[in-house]
């Protein structure tokens, strides 16, 4: 090899190939291109290692016989090849033909090679394979040819350690497929039985409809029972135009329904105080922000105290405007958050009409169906034994989906057409893994799903069985599985189910659930709350990850940017903002103190950024260091 030419031109190569690397196959082979022509040696190949068989196979070439790749194979007390595996060391031979250990294959043509270096290819001292070069002219390689070789065996020894975690991947995978592909096609074949019925039948004595009705599945999991369908409450747009006969008793009642409100949201969070987490009972708090907003007050008074009208259509006029103008917004978390202005909306209409609020008592087995739900709702539903949620509207991220995550519910939402085919009473099955119902299933299906249930049970209960073992892969490499969480109800789960860690603890549902901007004391006590639930285990902390569709009041007042959506967001909120950024560095540099807490930056475009939230993250070590309050220094 020309010393003129770099060793770290050779790594750079092959570091650039790993790093881009989509097929293991066609890797391997550039490699040993680049090998062999950086060493100017006609031949270089690369030999898998199985441990099992305690064979060497051909896996990759340049130089000998393409169409020998995977099929040479040989003992490793077989060739100069197998040699370097019973050595675990280098083997250098001057004429290899000569050696005594030299074992011939005639597909590979390489009898015209004499030189021949090869290397192990080692991880955690054992073996995974051996790079071999070779070369026609009879030659000594020097040492810093070998040790050339040996550190590029290294990198390649990655590239092995990864193939294998692959194959291990690929099989729990294909273990995976199977068991969807099982789901899909009882699927479909219950579509194909539901299809031969989806004429609907007039209702009448002893005629129940049945069918299918497609939704978006928010809880996993099957439930099977009975519908109970909620009353819809008060309807906005039902509410009459009407003059008030005195204006002073109209304001009286208006205000007198919105301290009733704000009442009831304070028991309604006091009721499930045991049952979810302070951060989900924060939802509760969006709904008493808007009672409280001084705008919809004022708004509402104005139309009774200057326009005359009664507090029931000032009411509701103002807010179907809010909500009209709400379906004109294109993203769909806020328009999911509809869902809290109308509740509002509703709560008043009732207060003011003089509707007692009734608990409800589920029978068992219910399967609780509903045009929309709210948190309220839910705190006035006694017994904990109903199957399922099945609601009209609604998305993954309202606060009824949450909450059926948080309490393990098969669920079901924005299911078109549910309220004019479900009758109380009907027969439902909810299918939360494919977000579909079943109306008076028919035997067929009905079987279909009993053993689809049983499956799903046995499959979880595999799961649960290998929950404590170690994540491994066969050849013994570890991989450590994390949680990605946003409740703190998520985090039970995560322990439950064996996670390692947190590997994502997003932090801006608390954000967005506030008025103003949670206090460092605050989100203090919630980030130690996720680091004490996780018992010493690793917690990754993201910090305010928002774009401008859901930028709380807060942070909107705290910014004179004229077009927020041209990528003010995340980090760079952050950075402009920094009293905020500051007071959550503060608070998470306090929880490190409990356990193991990394911290992550979102969104980061440019070497600036991460300077400057070096420079931020300094100052408030400084800070906490000054005022001897505990932190994690790392």
């Amino acid at each position: 090899m020309k010393t003129s030419v770099p060793h770290l031109m050779i790594l750079e190569d092959i570091s650039t190939l790993i790093a881009h690397s989509q097929d293991l196959q066609e890797t391997l082979k550039n490699i040993v291109t680049i090998v062999a022509g950086r060493m100017e040696t006609e031949v270089c190949s690369l030999y898998l290692y199985d441990r099992q068989k305690n064979r060497l196979t051909l896996c990759a070439t340049m130089g000998l016989d393409q169409e020998s790749v995977g099929k040479v194979s040989m003992g490793v007390n077989e060739g100069l090849t197998g040699l370097v595996i019973e050595r675990m060391s280098p083997v250098m031979v001057v004429d290899a033909l000569a050696h005594p250990r030299y074992k011939y294959f005639p597909e590979t043509g390489e009898e015209r090679f004499h030189s021949f270096l090869g290397v192990p290819l080692i991880e955690r001292r054992n073996p995974l394979g051996v790079l071999v070069v070779q070369t026609s002219r009879r030659r000594e390689f020097s040492r810093d040819e070998i040790r050339l070789l040996k550190t590029i065996s290294a990198q390649v020894s990655s590239i092995m350690i990864q193939a294998r975690l692959l194959d291990t991947l690929k099989d729990k995978e294909r273990e995976r497929k199977e068991y969807h592909k099982r789901m899909v096609d009882a699927l479909r074949k219950l579509r194909s039985y539901e299809g031969r019925r989806r004429e609907r039948v007039e209702r009448g004595a002893g005629h129940k409809w049945r069918g299918r009705l497609p939704g978006l599945s928010v809880a996993p999991g099957f439930g099977r029972g009975t519908a109970y369908v909620l009353k819809p409450r008060l309807d906005l747009s039902s509410v009459k135009k009407e003059r008030a006969r005195n204006r002073t008793r109209e304001m009286e009642r208006f205000r007198a329904a919105v301290e009733r409100g704000i009442e009831q949201i304070s028991n309604f969070k006091q009721r499930m105080t045991n049952l979810i987490s302070r951060e989900e009972g924060a939802l509760f708090d969006v709904q008493r922000m808007i009672l409280e907003d001084p705008a919809i007050l004022e708004q509402v008074e104005g139309k009774i105290r200057k326009e005359g009208y009664t507090a029931e259509y000032a009411v509701s006029s103002t807010f179907e405007q809010h909500l009209n103008s709400i379906a004109q917004i294109e993203d769909e978390y806020l328009r999911e958050k509809a869902a809290d202005v109308k509740d509002v909306a509703q709560r008043l209409l009732e207060n003011l009409s003089g509707i007692s609020e009734q608990r409800v008592n589920l029978p068992k087995e219910a399967i609780l169906v509903a045009d929309d739900i709210s948190p309220a709702d839910l705190t006035l539903l006694e017994g904990d034994h109903f199957r399922g949620i099945v609601l009209a509207t609604g998305g993954v991220t309202s606060h009824a989906s949450i909450l059926a995550k948080s309490f393990e519910i098969p669920s079901v939402v924005a299911v078109d057409g549910l309220m004019d085919n479900v009758r109380q009473g009907d027969s439902l099955i909810v299918d939360g893994n494919s977000g579909v119902i079943y109306i008076n299933p028919g035997h067929e299906v009905t079987r279909e799903y009993e053993r689809l249930e049983r499956e799903y049970r046995a499959f979880n209960r595999e799961l649960d069985g290998i929950r404590d073992f170690p994540a491994e892969s066969q050849d013994g490499h570890r991989v450590a599985l994390y949680a990605n969480v946003g409740l703190l109800s998520d985090i039970a789960f995560a322990q439950l189910h064996g996670a390692q860690g947190i590997g994502l603890y997003r932090t801006e549902i608390p954000f967005l659930a506030h008025r103003d901007f949670p206090g460092e004391e605050e989100q203090y006590a919630l980030y130690r709350r996720v680091v004490e639930g996780m018992g010493g285990k690793p917690v990754t902390i993201r910090t305010l990850d928002i774009g401008a569709d859901k930028y709380p009041a807060y942070v909107r007042r705290a910014t004179s940017e004229p077009n927020p959506f041209l990528g003010w967001r995340s980090v760079r909120i952050s950075l402009d903002v920094t009293e905020i950024f500051k007071t959550q560095l503060r608070a998470v540099l306090r929880a490190g103190a409990l356990g193991r807490v990394r911290l992550l930056i979102p969104m980061v475009s440019s070497l600036e950024e991460i300077l400057k939230v070096k420079e931020i993250l300094a100052e408030v070590k400084e800070d906490l260091t000054r005022e001897e309050i505990p932190f994690d220094h790392q």
